[in-house]
Protein backbone atom coordinates (compact mmCIF):
# COMPACT_ATOMS: atom_id res chain seq x y z
CA UNK A 1 0.00 0.00 0.00
CA UNK A 2 2.35 2.88 1.02
CA UNK A 3 5.45 2.48 -1.29
CA UNK A 4 6.81 4.11 -4.29
CA UNK A 5 8.14 2.06 -7.50
CA UNK A 6 8.38 5.08 -9.59
CA UNK A 7 10.65 8.72 -10.11
CA UNK A 8 7.38 9.76 -10.69
CA UNK A 9 6.12 11.39 -7.88
CA UNK A 10 2.92 13.68 -6.99
CA UNK A 11 0.48 15.26 -4.82
CA UNK A 12 -3.42 14.04 -4.83
CA UNK A 13 -6.11 16.28 -6.07
CA UNK A 14 -6.48 17.33 -2.22
CA UNK A 15 -2.99 18.81 -1.73
CA UNK A 16 -3.50 21.77 -2.27
CA UNK A 17 -5.63 21.44 1.24
CA UNK A 18 -3.51 19.19 2.95
CA UNK A 19 -0.16 20.49 2.08
CA UNK A 20 -1.34 23.59 4.00
CA UNK A 21 -2.12 21.99 6.96
CA UNK A 22 1.21 19.56 7.30
CA UNK A 23 2.73 21.82 9.77
CA UNK A 24 5.01 19.20 11.00
CA UNK A 25 5.87 18.27 7.17
CA UNK A 26 5.18 14.65 7.83
CA UNK A 27 3.99 12.70 4.54
CA UNK A 28 4.42 9.01 3.42
CA UNK A 29 4.74 8.00 -0.29
CA UNK A 30 1.70 5.59 -1.18
CA UNK A 31 2.19 4.35 -4.67
CA UNK A 32 3.06 7.32 -6.95
CA UNK A 33 1.71 9.82 -4.62
CA UNK A 34 2.42 11.47 -1.36
CA UNK A 35 0.03 11.79 1.39
CA UNK A 36 -0.14 13.34 4.62
CA UNK A 37 1.26 11.16 7.39
CA UNK A 38 0.16 12.87 10.71
CA UNK A 39 -1.74 16.42 10.99
CA UNK A 40 -1.27 16.98 14.91
CA UNK A 41 -1.02 13.83 16.63
CA UNK A 42 -1.86 10.03 15.67
CA UNK A 43 -3.99 9.56 18.74
CA UNK A 44 -6.20 12.83 18.27
CA UNK A 45 -6.96 11.77 14.88
CA UNK A 46 -7.40 8.36 15.71
CA UNK A 47 -10.11 9.80 18.46
CA UNK A 48 -12.04 11.78 15.64
CA UNK A 49 -12.23 8.72 13.77
CA UNK A 50 -13.80 6.76 16.41
CA UNK A 51 -15.94 9.43 18.31
CA UNK A 52 -16.68 12.45 15.78
CA UNK A 53 -15.97 12.71 12.12
CA UNK A 54 -12.21 12.86 10.47
CA UNK A 55 -11.49 12.95 6.55
CA UNK A 56 -8.90 10.72 4.71
CA UNK A 57 -7.47 10.91 1.83
CA UNK A 58 -7.93 7.88 -0.28
CA UNK A 59 -6.93 9.10 -3.67
CA UNK A 60 -3.73 6.94 -4.69
CA UNK A 61 -6.20 4.09 -4.47
CA UNK A 62 -6.08 2.55 -8.12
CA UNK A 63 -8.95 3.06 -9.77
CA UNK A 64 -9.91 0.71 -13.15
CA UNK A 65 -13.33 1.38 -15.17
CA UNK A 66 -14.07 -2.42 -17.03
CA UNK A 67 -16.63 -1.47 -19.79
CA UNK A 68 -17.93 -3.10 -22.65
CA UNK A 69 -20.16 -6.27 -23.95
CA UNK A 70 -18.25 -8.49 -21.90
CA UNK A 71 -18.10 -6.45 -18.47
CA UNK A 72 -19.85 -9.00 -16.16
CA UNK A 73 -18.16 -11.63 -17.61
CA UNK A 74 -14.54 -10.65 -17.58
CA UNK A 75 -15.74 -9.17 -13.90
CA UNK A 76 -16.90 -12.23 -13.13
CA UNK A 77 -13.78 -14.07 -14.14
CA UNK A 78 -11.24 -12.38 -12.02
CA UNK A 79 -13.16 -11.77 -8.70
CA UNK A 80 -14.02 -14.60 -6.48
CA UNK A 81 -17.48 -13.49 -5.66
CA UNK A 82 -20.48 -13.20 -8.72
CA UNK A 83 -20.44 -10.04 -10.33
CA UNK A 84 -23.80 -11.18 -11.91
CA UNK A 85 -25.47 -10.40 -8.66
CA UNK A 86 -24.06 -6.55 -8.27
CA UNK A 87 -27.01 -4.16 -8.67
CA UNK A 88 -26.43 -1.08 -10.14
CA UNK A 89 -25.57 1.16 -7.93
CA UNK A 90 -24.16 -1.30 -5.51
CA UNK A 91 -20.45 -2.16 -4.37
CA UNK A 92 -18.93 -5.77 -3.01
CA UNK A 93 -15.96 -5.97 -1.20
CA UNK A 94 -13.68 -8.93 -2.41
CA UNK A 95 -10.09 -10.71 -2.77
CA UNK A 96 -8.91 -11.69 -6.90
CA UNK A 97 -6.83 -14.17 -6.73
CA UNK A 98 -4.30 -16.02 -9.47
CA UNK A 99 -4.68 -19.59 -10.73
CA UNK A 100 -3.39 -21.39 -7.61
CA UNK A 101 -6.00 -19.57 -5.33
CA UNK A 102 -3.44 -16.51 -4.32
CA UNK A 103 -4.79 -13.45 -2.99
CA UNK A 104 -2.97 -10.86 -5.73
CA UNK A 105 -5.22 -8.17 -3.89
CA UNK A 106 -8.63 -6.97 -2.55
CA UNK A 107 -10.55 -4.12 -3.07
CA UNK A 108 -13.99 -2.74 -3.87
CA UNK A 109 -16.14 -3.34 -6.95
CA UNK A 110 -18.46 -1.45 -8.33
CA UNK A 111 -21.24 -1.22 -10.66
CA UNK A 112 -21.95 1.91 -12.42
CA UNK A 113 -23.90 0.75 -15.20
CA UNK A 114 -25.39 -2.55 -17.13
CA UNK A 115 -22.20 -3.30 -18.90
CA UNK A 116 -19.68 -1.01 -16.43
CA UNK A 117 -17.93 -1.80 -13.43
CA UNK A 118 -15.06 0.07 -11.63
CA UNK A 119 -12.49 -1.90 -9.24
CA UNK A 120 -10.33 0.16 -6.51
CA UNK A 121 -7.77 -1.30 -4.30
CA UNK A 122 -3.96 -1.96 -4.68
CA UNK A 123 -2.49 -1.24 -8.00
CA UNK A 124 -3.28 -4.68 -10.43
CA UNK A 125 -3.39 -3.17 -13.90
CA UNK A 126 -0.69 -5.19 -15.64
CA UNK A 127 -2.70 -8.18 -14.06
CA UNK A 128 -5.79 -7.37 -15.03
CA UNK A 129 -4.51 -7.03 -18.37
CA UNK A 130 -2.94 -10.44 -18.71
CA UNK A 131 -6.41 -11.70 -18.42
CA UNK A 132 -8.58 -9.48 -21.12
CA UNK A 133 -7.99 -11.83 -23.93
CA UNK A 134 -11.67 -13.51 -24.89
CA UNK A 135 -13.33 -10.71 -23.70
CA UNK A 136 -15.13 -8.07 -25.07
CA UNK A 137 -13.84 -5.48 -22.73
CA UNK A 138 -11.85 -2.23 -22.26
CA UNK A 139 -10.07 -1.74 -18.94
CA UNK A 140 -8.77 2.05 -18.44
CA UNK A 141 -6.50 3.17 -15.55
CA UNK A 142 -8.90 6.60 -14.09
CA UNK A 143 -6.91 6.47 -11.12
CA UNK A 144 -5.39 10.41 -11.53
CA UNK A 145 -8.61 11.46 -12.78
CA UNK A 146 -10.07 11.22 -9.21
CA UNK A 147 -9.81 11.84 -5.55
CA UNK A 148 -11.31 9.71 -2.99
CA UNK A 149 -12.01 11.99 0.32
CA UNK A 150 -12.97 9.46 2.88
CA UNK A 151 -15.69 10.62 6.15
CA UNK A 152 -15.62 8.48 8.60
CA UNK A 153 -16.71 8.54 12.32
CA UNK A 154 -20.56 8.47 13.96
CA UNK A 155 -21.23 11.99 13.33
CA UNK A 156 -20.41 11.13 9.32
CA UNK A 157 -23.80 11.09 8.26
CA UNK A 158 -24.65 14.51 10.06
CA UNK A 159 -21.69 15.75 7.74
CA UNK A 160 -22.87 14.69 4.89
CA UNK A 161 -26.28 15.81 5.32
CA UNK A 162 -25.49 19.06 6.13
CA UNK A 163 -23.02 19.20 3.45
CA UNK A 164 -25.46 18.09 0.64
CA UNK A 165 -28.88 19.68 2.63
CA UNK A 166 -30.11 15.60 2.06
CA UNK A 167 -31.39 13.13 4.33
CA UNK A 168 -28.96 10.38 4.63
CA UNK A 169 -30.52 8.30 7.13
CA UNK A 170 -31.59 5.32 4.40
CA UNK A 171 -28.65 4.98 2.73
CA UNK A 172 -27.40 1.35 3.32
CA UNK A 173 -23.75 0.19 3.15
CA UNK A 174 -22.40 -0.74 0.31
CA UNK A 175 -24.34 1.22 -1.80
CA UNK A 176 -23.48 4.21 -4.20
CA UNK A 177 -25.71 7.03 -5.15
CA UNK A 178 -24.60 10.60 -6.64
CA UNK A 179 -25.07 13.92 -4.69
CA UNK A 180 -24.24 17.93 -4.93
CA UNK A 181 -21.62 19.03 -2.59
CA UNK A 182 -20.45 22.45 -2.64
CA UNK A 183 -22.48 22.62 -6.43
CA UNK A 184 -20.31 20.09 -7.77
CA UNK A 185 -21.35 16.33 -8.65
CA UNK A 186 -19.78 13.71 -6.32
CA UNK A 187 -20.15 9.78 -6.42
CA UNK A 188 -21.10 8.93 -2.57
CA UNK A 189 -20.36 5.45 -1.36
CA UNK A 190 -21.53 4.04 1.60
CA UNK A 191 -18.03 2.51 2.67
CA UNK A 192 -15.01 3.08 4.60
CA UNK A 193 -11.22 1.46 5.69
CA UNK A 194 -11.67 2.21 9.36
CA UNK A 195 -14.60 -0.19 10.38
CA UNK A 196 -17.12 2.77 11.63
CA UNK A 197 -19.72 4.59 9.64
CA UNK A 198 -18.57 6.53 6.96
CA UNK A 199 -18.82 7.25 3.37
CA UNK A 200 -15.81 7.88 0.73
CA UNK A 201 -16.53 10.94 -1.62
CA UNK A 202 -15.30 10.32 -5.51
CA UNK A 203 -14.97 13.32 -7.17
CA UNK A 204 -13.29 14.65 -10.38
CA UNK A 205 -9.69 15.81 -9.62
CA UNK A 206 -10.15 19.35 -10.90
CA UNK A 207 -13.04 19.51 -8.15
CA UNK A 208 -11.38 17.71 -5.50
CA UNK A 209 -10.18 21.31 -3.25
CA UNK A 210 -13.62 23.20 -3.37
CA UNK A 211 -15.55 19.82 -2.11
CA UNK A 212 -12.56 19.26 0.95
CA UNK A 213 -13.66 23.24 1.73
CA UNK A 214 -17.15 22.22 1.78
CA UNK A 215 -16.87 18.93 4.02
CA UNK A 216 -14.88 20.75 6.08
CA UNK A 217 -17.63 23.92 6.27
CA UNK A 218 -20.27 21.32 7.11
CA UNK A 219 -18.20 19.49 9.63
CA UNK A 220 -17.13 22.77 11.92
CA UNK A 221 -19.84 21.81 14.59
CA UNK A 222 -19.31 17.72 14.20
CA UNK A 223 -15.70 17.80 15.61
CA UNK A 224 -14.53 17.14 12.26
CA UNK A 225 -10.49 17.32 11.97
CA UNK A 226 -8.36 15.68 8.99
CA UNK A 227 -6.53 12.32 9.65
CA UNK A 228 -3.43 11.14 8.40
CA UNK A 229 -2.34 7.76 6.93
CA UNK A 230 -1.03 6.92 10.89
CA UNK A 231 -4.60 7.34 12.35
CA UNK A 232 -6.34 5.40 9.16
CA UNK A 233 -3.78 2.72 9.38
CA UNK A 234 -4.32 2.08 13.37
CA UNK A 235 -8.10 1.94 12.76
CA UNK A 236 -8.21 -0.63 10.25
CA UNK A 237 -5.89 -2.69 12.26
CA UNK A 238 -7.95 -2.28 14.78
CA UNK A 239 -10.85 -3.55 12.17
CA UNK A 240 -9.09 -6.53 11.27
CA UNK A 241 -8.50 -5.37 7.83
CA UNK A 242 -5.74 -6.18 6.06
CA UNK A 243 -3.56 -4.63 3.14
CA UNK A 244 -1.04 -6.37 0.40
CA UNK A 245 2.67 -6.15 1.03
CA UNK A 246 2.08 -5.81 5.07
CA UNK A 247 0.34 -8.54 5.76
CA UNK A 248 0.32 -11.11 2.74
CA UNK A 249 2.58 -11.15 -0.14
CA UNK A 250 0.65 -10.71 -3.45
CA UNK A 251 -0.04 -13.68 -5.62
CA UNK A 252 0.09 -13.64 -9.55
CA UNK A 253 2.93 -11.41 -11.50
CA UNK A 254 4.34 -8.21 -9.49
CA UNK A 255 2.26 -5.28 -11.30
CA UNK A 256 4.34 -1.91 -12.29
CA UNK A 257 3.28 -0.67 -9.31
CA UNK A 258 1.80 -1.24 -5.62
CA UNK A 259 2.88 -2.40 -2.63
CA UNK A 260 6.81 -2.68 -2.62
CA UNK A 261 6.60 -4.55 1.16
CA UNK A 262 9.29 -7.86 0.00
CA UNK A 263 8.18 -10.42 2.05
CA UNK A 264 9.10 -14.15 0.90
CA UNK A 265 6.92 -16.07 -1.50
CA UNK A 266 5.58 -18.74 1.73
CA UNK A 267 3.51 -15.73 3.14
CA UNK A 268 1.26 -15.76 -0.37
CA UNK A 269 -2.65 -16.79 1.12
CA UNK A 270 -5.65 -17.77 0.05
CA UNK A 271 -8.96 -16.03 0.79
CA UNK A 272 -9.73 -18.79 3.33
CA UNK A 273 -6.13 -17.92 5.00
CA UNK A 274 -7.44 -14.09 5.71
CA UNK A 275 -10.17 -14.39 7.01
CA UNK A 276 -11.84 -13.93 3.01
CA UNK A 277 -13.89 -17.19 2.91
CA UNK A 278 -17.00 -15.68 3.00
CA UNK A 279 -16.12 -13.76 -0.14
CA UNK A 280 -15.45 -16.31 -2.43
CA UNK A 281 -18.56 -18.06 -4.08
CA UNK A 282 -17.47 -21.66 -5.54
CA UNK A 283 -21.13 -21.80 -7.02
CA UNK A 284 -20.40 -19.29 -9.66
CA UNK A 285 -18.87 -20.14 -13.51
CA UNK A 286 -15.38 -20.45 -13.72
CA UNK A 287 -13.12 -17.93 -12.12
CA UNK A 288 -9.75 -17.40 -11.28
CA UNK A 289 -8.28 -19.83 -8.47
CA UNK A 290 -11.55 -21.94 -8.60
CA UNK A 291 -10.30 -25.19 -8.35
CA UNK A 292 -7.69 -24.41 -5.62
CA UNK A 293 -10.38 -22.99 -3.80
CA UNK A 294 -12.84 -25.58 -4.33
CA UNK A 295 -9.91 -27.83 -3.20
CA UNK A 296 -9.22 -26.01 -0.07
CA UNK A 297 -12.59 -25.49 1.24
CA UNK A 298 -13.12 -29.20 1.14
CA UNK A 299 -9.47 -30.17 3.21
CA UNK A 300 -9.36 -27.13 5.30
CA UNK A 301 -6.74 -24.52 5.08
CA UNK A 302 -3.07 -24.75 7.13
CA UNK A 303 -2.79 -21.51 8.59
CA UNK A 304 -5.63 -19.19 10.39
CA UNK A 305 -5.50 -15.64 11.08
CA UNK A 306 -5.85 -14.51 14.16
CA UNK A 307 -5.85 -11.51 16.63
CA UNK A 308 -2.73 -10.96 19.23
CA UNK A 309 -2.36 -8.75 22.00
CA UNK A 310 1.19 -8.83 22.86
CA UNK A 311 2.86 -8.22 26.49
CA UNK A 312 4.01 -4.85 26.43
CA UNK A 313 5.83 -5.30 29.66
CA UNK A 314 7.71 -8.13 28.50
CA UNK A 315 8.61 -5.74 25.33
CA UNK A 316 9.88 -3.19 28.20
CA UNK A 317 12.12 -5.36 29.52
CA UNK A 318 14.26 -6.30 26.74
CA UNK A 319 14.59 -2.40 26.49
CA UNK A 320 15.22 -2.08 29.76
CA UNK A 321 17.89 -4.66 29.46
CA UNK A 322 20.02 -2.78 26.80
CA UNK A 323 19.73 0.66 29.19
CA UNK A 324 16.99 1.89 26.98
CA UNK A 325 13.69 3.78 27.06
CA UNK A 326 10.68 1.42 25.91
CA UNK A 327 9.61 2.33 22.49
CA UNK A 328 6.00 2.03 21.37
CA UNK A 329 5.60 1.33 17.51
CA UNK A 330 3.50 4.43 16.14
CA UNK A 331 2.40 3.02 12.47
CA UNK A 332 1.34 -0.49 12.18
CA UNK A 333 4.91 -2.61 11.31
CA UNK A 334 4.93 -3.70 7.77
CA UNK A 335 7.15 -6.03 8.11
CA UNK A 336 6.77 -9.81 9.64
CA UNK A 337 7.50 -11.44 12.59
CA UNK A 338 8.44 -14.73 13.87
CA UNK A 339 5.61 -16.30 15.92
CA UNK A 340 6.86 -19.10 18.47
CA UNK A 341 5.08 -21.97 20.43
CA UNK A 342 7.39 -24.45 22.35
CA UNK A 343 10.09 -23.14 20.54
CA UNK A 344 9.06 -23.88 17.29
CA UNK A 345 7.73 -21.60 14.64
CA UNK A 346 4.46 -21.47 14.14
CA UNK A 347 3.53 -18.46 11.74
CA UNK A 348 3.85 -14.48 11.78
CA UNK A 349 2.66 -11.23 13.16
CA UNK A 350 1.95 -8.41 11.22
CA UNK A 351 0.37 -4.93 11.60
CA UNK A 352 2.14 -4.88 15.40
CA UNK A 353 1.42 -1.32 16.91
CA UNK A 354 -0.69 0.14 20.21
CA UNK A 355 -3.80 -0.49 19.52
CA UNK A 356 -6.41 2.18 22.23
CA UNK A 357 -9.30 -0.26 21.39
CA UNK A 358 -7.52 -3.39 22.90
CA UNK A 359 -5.92 -1.42 25.37
CA UNK A 360 -2.83 -3.07 24.27
CA UNK A 361 0.29 -3.91 21.81
CA UNK A 362 -1.78 -5.66 19.14
CA UNK A 363 -1.30 -7.20 15.69
CA UNK A 364 -2.78 -10.03 13.31
CA UNK A 365 -1.47 -13.52 13.48
CA UNK A 366 -1.32 -16.00 10.71
CA UNK A 367 -0.66 -19.08 12.36
CA UNK A 368 -0.72 -22.90 11.87
CA UNK A 369 -3.94 -24.10 11.88
CA UNK A 370 -3.68 -26.02 15.90
CA UNK A 371 -2.75 -22.53 17.30
CA UNK A 372 -5.09 -20.77 16.46
CA UNK A 373 -7.46 -21.10 19.37
CA UNK A 374 -8.28 -18.05 21.53
CA UNK A 375 -6.62 -18.05 24.58
CA UNK A 376 -3.62 -19.68 23.24
CA UNK A 377 -0.08 -18.64 24.54
CA UNK A 378 2.26 -18.04 21.83
CA UNK A 379 5.50 -15.83 21.49
CA UNK A 380 6.42 -12.91 19.33
CA UNK A 381 10.31 -12.41 17.57
CA UNK A 382 10.94 -8.25 18.09
CA UNK A 383 13.33 -6.31 16.66
CA UNK A 384 14.91 -4.30 19.33
CA UNK A 385 17.62 -2.02 18.04
CA UNK A 386 19.92 -4.08 16.87
CA UNK A 387 19.06 -7.18 18.51
CA UNK A 388 16.19 -9.71 18.73
CA UNK A 389 13.93 -10.69 21.98
CA UNK A 390 10.58 -12.76 22.49
CA UNK A 391 7.95 -11.62 23.67
CA UNK A 392 4.96 -13.36 25.19
CA UNK A 393 1.32 -12.76 23.41
CA UNK A 394 -1.96 -14.57 24.08
CA UNK A 395 -4.41 -15.73 20.89
CA UNK A 396 -7.91 -13.23 21.13
CA UNK A 397 -10.39 -13.34 17.92
CA UNK A 398 -10.45 -10.04 15.38
CA UNK A 399 -11.49 -7.90 15.61
CA UNK A 400 -10.00 -6.19 18.24
CA UNK A 401 -13.04 -3.37 18.20
CA UNK A 402 -17.11 -3.91 17.06
CA UNK A 403 -17.68 -2.94 13.51
CA UNK A 404 -19.79 -0.20 12.96
CA UNK A 405 -19.67 0.47 9.26
CA UNK A 406 -22.62 -1.64 8.12
CA UNK A 407 -24.86 -0.44 11.38
CA UNK A 408 -27.11 2.29 10.96
CA UNK A 409 -25.88 5.79 12.04
CA UNK A 410 -27.88 7.41 14.62
CA UNK A 411 -27.42 11.54 13.87
CA UNK A 412 -25.02 12.20 17.14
Amino acid sequence: MPHVHSTEFRGTPFNSRTAPLNVNMRWIAWDIYHVVEVFSDAATELRAIRNDAAVLDMSPLAKYNISGADAERFTNYVITRDASKIEIGQAYYTPWCDHEGKVVSDGIVFRVGEDAFRITGDPSHSWLMQHVDGFDVELDDVTHDYGILSLQGPKSRAVLETATADDWSGFPFSRVRMAKIGGMDVEVARQGFTGEHGYELCIAASDAGPMWDAIMDAGNDHGIRPAGFIAEDIARMEAGLVIPGPDYTKGGAEDERGSSIEVDAEFKSSPYELRMGRFVDLDKGEFLGRESLRRESEVGTETAMVGLLIDWSDLSELYIERGLSPIVASIPMWYPAVVIKDGARIGRATSITWSPAAESLAGFGFLQIDHCAPGTEVMVEVTVVDGFGSVNARVVELPFRELRRAKSSLRL
